[in-house]
């Protein structure tokens, strides 16, 4: 019976050493699997974060793109408003010459009456002169007595004979041509500002007459408003200048 039980133990340790075996080969397979699944984890790691910094990228890309865009879209509004805004000015300041013009006119045509009618007084026995001639020679007198230089505007002595007697009195020239040099100088102004030259704040102003007589000045004026206006418009301007000259002189 002892000779059976020792059969038995040499039985079992002669399969131990193979189970064993068995066991050490399964987990060195295992762990050869764990290897390759890690290396595939970090295979998959590598390309995931390969893959978020393209993203990223292109992420960046569309968005600078797309502000881009916006401030190609800000800027072309800014210049739609400032160019509203310069047709809206020249709009409001046409309007305003306008109305000081058509005034003027009104006055005019009243001065002419005033001095048809203190020439046939003064002059009954004269008749037949034409009105004209007699006109030109009135606006000759008249333009003596301010400082500007009428020469230059010889077809208008009406015109510049009204808006001598409107300087001629104190209350006409404070509605009609006050608020006209205003205007005339807040353009001059504007176009001073408008260079971007801080030394000449430091300057004496120059004349309105110099002033819109600048080829500069013309060329920034008509710009400004859009091409509204016309060389009639422009010589017009700088007729009323030269006159605002002699107004603010005298």
């Amino acid at each position: 019976m002892d000779s059976a039980a020792s059969g038995v133990h040499l039985l079992a340790d002669d399969a131990l050493p193979e189970e064993l075996q068995t066991f050490m080969t399964e987990l060195g397979r295992l762990e050869a699997v764990s290897k390759v699944r890690a290396q595939e984890l970090a295979r998959a790691k590598a390309a995931e974060r390969e893959l978020s910094e393209q993203l990223a990228a292109v992420t960046y890309v569309a968005q600078k793109a797309r502000y881009a865009r916006l401030q190609l879209e800000l800027d072309a509004a800014a210049t739609q408003v400032r160019t509203e805004g310069a047709r809206r000015e020249a709009a409001e300041d046409r309007r305003r010459l306008s109305h000081i013009t058509a005034q003027l006119k009104d006055v005019e045509a009243r001065s002419i009456s005033l001095d048809t009618q203190n020439e046939e007084e003064q002059d009954g026995g004269r008749q037949d002169i034409p009105r004209d001639v007699t006109a030109g020679k009135t606006a000759t007198a008249m333009t003596g007595s301010m400082t500007t230089s009428p020469n230059a505007f010889a077809g208008d002595y009406q015109l510049y004979c009204s808006l001598n007697c409107i300087h001629r009195h104190p209350r006409l020239s404070h509605l009609l041509l006050e608020p006209l040099v205003r205007l005339l100088r807040e353009l001059g102004a504007q176009y001073t500002a408008a260079l971007d030259e801080k030394h000449l704040a430091d300057r004496v102003a120059p004349s309105l007459h110099s002033l819109w007589s600048s080829d500069a000045f013309q060329v920034w004026l008509r710009e400004r408003a859009c091409g509204a206006l016309t060389d009639e418009d422009m010589r017009s301007l700088l007729f009323i200048a030269n006159v605002a000259d002699g107004h603010v002189a005298g």
